[in-house]
């Protein structure tokens, strides 16, 4: 006959059958064990996974943190501390004054170049290695502050000299103010930094080289300036009541216009269209007398 003492003294026993099933190797203790082992051990490096992988900075986020309506509305944006290391968005963000992105893992200043109102910049403890990435930000006419310590380019001697050098309107560096003396000495003993020939975008000159000779290929070609002249020298001889000139009549080789270029000759033109309806019977007459004699001197 079960007891109550009985009862309670089963039920105390009951966590030690627990564990001497488990040492045992039951196929409830051993089996379960196995299963949440392997689901930690799972979990734990799909986490170093997702540590390794790329974080880039969407839409999304920077609409949620700056809690504006669209990309060119964005006037500030804070993702302090975010583990970013993709921030190309930043090219369709040319309106963007302030940017707060500390404590992440960018490696370039490239993307910032397209932030042409930008004027606050934080950007400390990163991993920009390469000085030379300034240089992306020197066409920024309204960059004023720029916080760059604690990243790998943020050493030397001659640091902040450079850095003052290549960009000369800043007013803050790495939270200290700019001095004038300081100026004067980043242009004797700063560094001239260029970024690579692989990351300068093509010069003007360069870039519209196709453009202008694929124009000069389409245009079609000048007119001959001795055939333009021989429609002006009809155009007075009609004003004038004379027949005009054929072409086989005229010889454009022998055709000689002193010094004067197609606009000066343009202008006198003009002038002498001008005239003539300001002239009397008499006075066209001996005009056309002498336009008849310069052209068969031509």
């Amino acid at each position: 006959m079960n007891c109550v003492g009985c009862a309670s003294i089963k039920s105390t026993n009951q966590p030690r059958n627990f564990y001497r099933l488990r040492r045992t190797g039951s196929s409830w203790g051993s089996g379960s064990f196995v299963k949440v082992f392997v689901s930690v051990v799972f979990i734990e490096i799909k986490l170093a996974y997702l540590v390794c992988i790329m974080v880039k900075l969407t839409e999304s986020l920077v609409l949620g943190r700056s809690r504006a309506s669209d990309l060119e509305s964005v006037r500030k944006l804070n993702c302090w501390g975010s583990d970013l290391d993709d921030v190309s968005i930043l090219k369709h963000m040319p309106n963007v004054e302030v940017v707060s992105l500390s404590v992440n893992k960018i490696t370039s200043l490239a993307n910032f170049a397209h932030c042409s109102k930008l004027q606050e910049l934080y950007i400390r403890k990163n991993m920009i290695t390469n000085l030379a990435d300034i240089c992306y930000l020197k066409h920024l006419p309204n960059l004023r502050t720029l916080w760059l310590s604690d990243n790998p380019c943020a050493v030397g001697d001659r640091y902040r000299l450079t850095v003052l050098k290549t960009l000369p309107n800043l007013h803050k560096l790495d939270n200290i103010a700019v001095q004038v003396e300081e100026l004067n000495d980043a242009i004797e003993q700063g560094l001239d930094l260029h970024l690579p020939e692989s990351s300068r975008s093509p010069s003007k000159s360069s870039s519209q080289r196709p453009q202008s000779a694929k124009k000069d290929k389409d245009r079609s070609p000048v007119e001959d300036p001795d055939k333009l002249t021989l429609e002006q020298t009809n155009k007075i001889r009609e004003e004038l009541g004379l027949k005009p000139v054929s072409t086989e009549k005229y010889s454009p080789v022998k055709h000689h216009r002193p010094g004067g270029s197609k606009a000066r000759q343009a202008n006198l033109l003009q002038a002498a269209l001008c005239l003539v309806k300001e002239l009397d019977v008499d006075s066209l007459e001996a005009v056309g007398n002498a336009v008849k004699d310069r052209l068969e001197a031509l």
